[in-house]
């Protein structure tokens, strides 16, 4: 006796004499899922591994959602490598730094070196945006008191910038780091704790 799987992924017993699978059926749900998985292109840029998540929450098998992520893949139509330039070009423009990103690609499932070689490429400058980023929330003036630094540094560390882009950022440089000690930024680490 064997096991028959539905698209919403029940199971059913098949014996022997059972039918199997009608191959229109087949072509008729390979043709959705791929209509499907267009459709979720459409709108925007996805990783495979979105693509194959979100075809297998739509109740379609794992080996499909494959085929399906495969043939896409081979049309060019789905491509990890755009989908990681987009993703960073579009986050970086909302104010989200390095940090952020690569663990953001990590969790799609994105190999190191791919996620590595189009943060590169995008050639953006963290300080620079960092910097920004900080002028338009908090304004131009950069404060003294030491309980407003650490507000603004808590908000760069949350947005993905590294502790010297926070420090650029606040106004200081490499030969005026005394005005922001390591103190300051261990307590805005601490706050993320």
């Amino acid at each position: 006796m064997r096991r028959r799987f539905s698209r919403k992924g029940n199971v059913s017993e098949v014996s022997p004499g059972d039918a199997l699978p009608d191959p229109v059926d087949q072509k008729r749900m390979r043709s959705k899922a791929y209509d499907s998985a267009i459709r979720l292109l459409a709108r925007r840029e996805h990783a495979r591994a979105e693509i194959k998540q979100k075809l297998k929450i739509r109740g379609y098998e794992e080996s499909l959602a494959s085929e399906i992520v495969d043939d896409l893949t081979r049309s060019k139509l789905l491509s990890d490598e755009r989908f990681a330039e987009e993703f960073i070009r579009s986050r970086a423009e909302r104010g989200q730094g390095a940090i952020r990103l690569r663990a953001e690609l990590r969790q799609l499932n994105l190999p190191a070196e791919l996620i590595e070689s189009r943060m590169v490429a995008a050639q953006v400058d963290w300080a620079r945006l960092a910097r920004d980023i900080r002028k338009r929330k908090f304004g131009e003036n950069i404060p003294k008191a030491p309980a407003e630094r650490a507000k603004q540094m808590r908000f760069l560390q949350y947005r993905g910038f590294t502790a010297d882009q926070i420090r650029r950022a606040m106004g200081a440089s490499f030969e005026e780091d005394h005005l922001l000690n390591a103190t300051e930024l261990d307590a805005a680490d601490s706050h993320l704790d």
